[in-house]
């Protein structure tokens, strides 16, 4: 069961983050493509996305995975974090994953 976040404080260095088990997942290529049963829809992650779906192979949190992709990226970490946060926050609204 997915808790609720406050969306006014979003997504911190302290929330836990682990896959919902709602979505049927694929590899195709490299990348990662979701699909819900309950929605019907699909969502291609794209290589970044798909890098940030396998960090959630075990739960975690978000600094951990955004230093991890810092490492296998050439990007600042605050621009990193951003990024991930926006794709999380939007993988939690469609109920991929769950936080705590």
């Amino acid at each position: 069961m997915a808790v609720g976040i406050d969306k006014r404080k979003g997504i911190d260095g302290e929330t836990v983050l682990r896959r919902s088990a709602a979505p049927i997942e694929t590899t195709v290529g490299s990348e990662v493509v979701l699909m819900t049963l309950a929605s019907g829809k699909c969502f291609g992650l794209g290589t970044t996305g798909s890098d940030v779906w396998r960090g959630l192979a075990t739960p975690t949190r978000l600094t951990p995975l955004v230093e991890a992709l810092r490492v296998e990226y050439d990007a600042p970490a605050d621009v990193i974090e951003r990024d991930v946060k926006e794709l999380l926050e939007h993988l939690l609204d469609e109920g991929l994953i769950e936080v705590s």
